[in-house]
């Protein structure tokens, strides 16, 4: 079959390529036989986590070591090609679906894959399968991490990040639950402004803590996205104080570049953040502290799903997608994500209806 094989770790240019029957150095890509207690899709869609790249790149190998080559690629939509008996109450043959993954994703760039029931759910009526594919990890998030926010009606929200795929649906989901006042740290005013957003802040030109009518009246959350510790020890003057019930809700828990190759590094990564919020207990004056860790499940995937099938908010997909399903698409839809520079969700086809 047609999939993407990544070689070795390294930047996408050099170790990436999308095959046919086999290419050169390569085996042939088999298509994977029906399993008993798995559904066979063929797949019309995938969009990109950062996790994607960031295994590719060989960055979380603690987490993400693939025996090589691999296929890459784990949020996908497609049609249900073959279902095993005990699923069969479930889905039957020809269903359009939506799946995701939970510790690693693969087997997404390719034009059939095995997927988890348990992360699977049918893509409702009126979605295209890009749609899909964009929002079954990233809307499942974005309405977790205000869950973990404990969003109230009348909260003022600051969206750290605005314009990525996770961040086109927090500020619409926040919303959607009663805040009076959304901001966003953005390089995109106009989608930011499309959305509803209040007031967006390019932090190329300026400084976020520094505006003058949020030190004024300051936020009940802060939701980061995309900074991490720096976020966190800037936002007093823009964020109400414990005693008020100020949250500052971390996506992001020390900085967005993550290095995940040593077992040591996990303590790095997690100890800092979750002894931030061990802290909240002694604090008097300083916002809360929240550590988001949560995965998207069955649930949380039809309920955004289903929110976007009845148009309650927009799914968002980048300016460039979708990107076609060659070497050169695939490769330049990773740099684009590589560079932080999607704003919405970047989705490759895959097959053509």
């Amino acid at each position: 079959m047609k999939a993407v094989l990544v070689s070795k770790f390294g930047q996408p240019d050099d170790v990436m390529s999308v095959v046919e029957g086999g290419g050169e150095g390569t085996a042939v890509v088999p298509k994977p036989a029906p399993s008993e207690t798995k559904l066979l899709i063929r797949v019309m869609a995938c969009s990109l986590s950062p996790g994607d790249y960031r295994a590719s790149l060989g960055e979380k190998t603690i987490v993400a070591n693939p025996k090589m080559p691999y296929i890459p690629g784990g949020d996908v939509s497609g049609i249900v090609e073959n279902v095993p008996d005990i699923l069969k109450k479930d889905f039957t043959i020809g269903d359009r679906v939506v799946s995701t993954w939970d510790t690693f994703g693969t087997g997404g760039l390719a034009e059939y894959k095995l997927v988890d029931p348990k992360l699977t759910t049918k893509l409702p009526k009126g979605l295209t399968f890009q749609q899909g594919a964009a929002l079954v990890n990233s809307a499942s998030h974005a309405a977790l991490i205000l869950d973990r926010a404990k969003i109230e009606e009348g909260d003022r929200v600051l969206v750290i990040g605005g314009s990525g795929g996770v961040g086109t649906t927090v500020v619409q989901e926040a919303r959607l639950r009663g805040a009076s006042y959304i901001a966003a740290v953005s390089t995109d005013d106009v989608l930011m402004r499309n959305l509803k957003v209040d007031k967006t802040i390019d932090y190329r030109t300026d400084k976020w803590t520094d505006v003058k009518e949020w030190q004024d009246t300051k936020f009940d959350i802060i939701i980061d996205l995309a900074v991490g510790k720096t976020a966190w020890e800037q936002c007093q003057p823009v964020l109400k104080g414990c005693r008020t019930s100020g949250r500052f809700v971390a996506v992001v828990h020390n900085d967005w570049y993550i290095d995940g190759r040593h077992f040591y590094q996990i303590f790095g990564m997690l100890f800092p953040p979750l002894l931030r919020q061990l802290f909240n207990i002694f604090r008097t004056t300083k916002p809360y502290y929240r550590v988001y860790l949560n995965q998207p499940n069955k649930a949380s995937i039809e309920t955004a799903l289903s929110k976007a099938a009845n148009g309650e908010f927009q799914t968002i997909l980048d300016p460039k997608s979708p990107h076609p399903f060659t070497t050169q698409g695939v490769r330049e839809a990773w740099n684009h994500h590589i560079a932080r520079r999607g704003h919405g969700k970047i989705v490759i086809n895959v097959c053509e209806e």
